[in-house]
């Protein structure tokens, strides 16, 4: 199956959402790859949409790997990122994974592991959101009308003034992508939902080594 089609078939199963400008990126890198250019669809893939958690590149990534299409033929390193691709569970990427999981030896098993902890570390859906998570909590820090304690137990936000115009025109829409993401988060490590309009440095941080503990560690053997 060509790569377009099957981005298309999981889009429309409901496993595989793309916003406009990711869209655009994966189709431009889809082009090359069917026009034989695979360095240069390898690099979209590997360095621009598998870092944002996109599943589609990193199993084009693996794919690549695994065939030897604009890089050195590595089956192992095709397992990972097959692994990491899997992770939310769609059916085509799982069974992508465990046909050639199946091949592997214990040595190869072993060097799969590693190399699928290490890139679950920096891309998986959850240190994705909660690099988010950061960056939101940034900006509300950055951009804020209102004030805060400074301690790394206060809460995210006391507003000040009249009125909650610039709460609802600023600051709201990004405490609900926050919350959007903390659910997630929350949900995967099984502990109590945190509400983003409560959250602290001090929280963000425990939350943080949190997830990197969870990601630390083999989730699909």
């Amino acid at each position: 199956m060509i790569p377009g089609a099957f981005a298309l078939e999981l889009s429309l199963s409901g496993g595989y959402v793309k916003d406009h400008d990711t869209q655009g990126i994966q189709n431009k890198a889809d082009e090359l790859f069917e026009r034989e250019k695979y360095k240069r669809a390898h690099l979209i893939y590997r360095n621009d949409l598998a870092p944002m958690g996109d599943k589609y590149a990193q199993y084009m990534v693996g794919f690549m790997s695994l065939n030897g299409l604009g890089v050195s033929e590595d089956p192992v390193l095709a397992s990972a990122w097959f692994r990491l691709a899997a992770e939310r569970g769609v059916a085509q990427f799982v069974k992508v994974r465990d046909d050639l999981i199946r091949r592997l030896d214990t040595v190869e098993m072993d060097r799969s592991d590693e190399i699928y902890l290490e890139l679950r570390r920096q891309y998986s859906d959850i240190v994705v959101r909660m690099r988010e998570v950061g960056v939101e909590y940034k900006s509300l820090q950055g951009g804020s009308t209102g004030t805060r304690t400074g301690s790394s137990s206060s809460s995210l936000l006391i507003v000040r003034g009249e009125g909650t115009s610039t709460l609802e025109t600023y600051h709201y829409p990004i405490l609900r992508r926050i919350q959007k993401h903390l659910d997630f988060i929350t949900r995967t490590l099984e502990i109590e939902p945190i509400d983003a309009d409560v959250m602290t440095r001090r929280r963000l941080q425990e939350l943080e080594a949190q997830v990197m503990d969870y990601v630390s560690r083999i989730d699909d053997r």
